[in-house]
C-alpha cells in the first residue's frame, strides 16, 4: 500500500502492474540517504573484495563502509576476521592500507593486538586498577566468504548470508567451474554523478538496452534475455551470440550456446559472467554523497595479465557500455529535480523479458521495506 507519511510519501505498490516507482525525493534528499546508512548500509552485507587480498597469515587491508573504517586480516590460524579499526584506548585509526604484519601496533600509544584482534599489550597497563585485557581487544565486525569474495556486516546480529541468497553461490559456480582460479587482473573506477539507487535501477532493466546499448545486443541475444527476482537478489540471463576479442572456434555457430549471466546482490554489489573466455566482472556501488556513486570495476580471469579477449571486454567495459550507462543516469538524477517529475510506471510482460522493469520494482520494494516505509 503506498505511504500516506509525508516524509516517506510513495505510490508504490506490490502489485508491480499497477505501481509507481520511487518518488525523486528519495534520489535527492540527503534524510533519506542519513536513514539508508542506518537501516541499509549498517545492517546488510557488503562486499570489500577477493579473499586473495589476504592469502597469507599477516595478510591486512582497510577498508570503508560510509565512514566506517573496517580492517580485514588473516590471523595465524588461517582464519580471516573483520573489525572496526579503531583502537580501544583512545580512538586512534589502528591500520590503513593493505600490507602484513605479525602484529598491530597502534600509531598513537603503541598498544598492540594480536592478528586475531586480542589485546598483547600496552605502556603500563598492569599498573590499571582493575584493567581488563578482554574490554581492550579490538570489535569484531561479522564476515563471511562468499564464492570467494569477503562480505561483512556491521549488524552483530544479520541472518548468515547464505541464508539469505540460499544456492546462489552453487550457481554461480556451476556457471564458472574455473571460479577458485580467477585472480584480480584488472580495477577501474568511476565518479558518478548520480543517487546510487539510480545505478542499481539502471543495472537491473534491460529496457533501455536496444536503444543504449548497441554494442551489447550485438553480443547478448535480447529474443530470450529473461529478468527473475530471488528475494534478495537478481538474476538476468541471455544467450551470447558472439564474443568479443576473438573468433568463434572451429565448429561453433548459431547452434553454439555462451551464457550470459548477471547477479544483483543486495544492496550495492554486481556480478557480470560475460560470454567466453572464464571470468567474472564484479561492480561495486558505493554511496557517496545523496547525487554521487562511485563505482568500481573488477576484472577477474585465470591469469594477472588479461588474455586478448580479456583486454577486449576490459575496453569495451571501460570505453564503451560503462561510460553509456553514466550517460544515462547522470541525465536522470538531473531531471529528477525538474518540477514535471515525481515518479513513474513500471513496464511489464508476461515473459519478465529485456523490456520488463519488475527487477527494478523488486528492488525498490526491498529499499522501502529497510526504510520501514511499506
Amino acid at each position: 500500500m503506498a505511504s500516506q507519511n509525508t516524509k516517506w510519501a510513495h505510490r508504490y505498490q506490490e502489485d508491480v502492474e499497477r505501481s509507481y516507482t520511487l518518488p525523486n525525493t528519495y534520489y535527492t534528499n540527503p534524510e533519506v540517504l542519513a536513514e539508508e546508512r542506518e537501516a541499509i548500509f549498517f545492517k546488510n552485507w557488503i562486499c570489500v573484495g577477493h579473499q586473495e587480498k589476504v592469502a597469507k597469515p599477516g595478510d591486512y587491508f582497510t577498508t570503508l563502509i560510509l565512514d566506517q573504517n573496517i580492517l580485514i586480516a588473516k590471523g595465524k590460524d588461517d582464519v580471516i576476521r573483520a573489525f572496526y579499526n579503531v583502537c580501544p584506548h583512545r580512538g586512534h585509526e589502528l591500520a590503513s592500507g593493505e600490507g602484513n604484519k605479525a602484529i598491530f601496533s597502534c600509531p598513537y600509544h603503541a598498544w598492540t593486538f594480536q592478528l586475531d584482534g586480542k589485546f598483547n599489550n600496552g605502556r603500563a597497563v598492569r599498573q590499571m586498577k582493575d584493567f581488563n585485557e578482554q574490554e581492550a581487544c579490538l570489535r569484531p565486525v561479522k564476515l563471511e566468504v562468499f564464492f570467494n569474495f569477503l562480505f561483512i556486516n556491521l549488524d552483530p546480529q544479520a541472518v548468515p548470508l547464505r541464508q539469505m541468497m540460499p544456492g546462489l553461490e552453487e550457481e554461480i559456480r556451476g556457471r564458472v567451474p574455473e571460479l577458485d582460479r580467477l585472480t584480480l587482473a584488472h580495477r577501474t573506477s568511476y565518479t558518478i554523478k548520480a543517487n546510487w539507487k539510480n545505478v542499481v535501477d539502471n543495472y537491473l532493466e534491460c529496457h533501455h538496452c536496444v536503444i543504449a546499448h548497441p554494442q551489447l545486443v550485438e553480443l547478448v541475444d535480447m529474443s530470450n534475455y529473461r529478468v527473475e527476482t530471488f528475494d534478495y537478489h537478481i538474476k538476468q540471463t541471455g544467450t551470447g551470440k558472439q564474443r568479443l576479442g576473438c573468433e568463434l572456434a572451429v565448429g561453433e555457430g548459431k547452434d553454439a550456446v555462451e551464457t550470459y549471466a548477471s547477479y544483483w546482490l543486495w544492496p550495492t554489489l554486481a556480478l557480470d559472467i560475460m560470454p567466453g573466455e572464464p571470468g567474472l566482472i564484479m561492480m561495486y556501488m558505493i554511496p557517496d554523497g545523496p547525487e554521487q556513486t562511485i563505482e568500481h570495476l573488477e576484472f577477474y580471469y585465470l591469469q594477472k595479465e588479461p588474455t586478448e579477449e580479456g583486454w577486449a571486454n576490459i575496453e569495451y567495459q571501460d570505453k564503451i557500455l560503462t561510460p553509456e550507462d553514466i550517460e544515462l543516469v547522470e541525465s536522470v538524477q538531473r531531471g529528477l529535480h525538474s518540477r514535471g517529475y515525481v515518479d513513474g510506471r513500471y513496464v511489464v510482460d508476461q515473459l519478465r523479458s529485456s523490456i520488463s522493469e519488475h527487477g527494478v520494482h523488486h528492488f525498490h520494494g526491498l529499499v522501502l521495506k529497510a526504510l520501514g516505509a511499506l
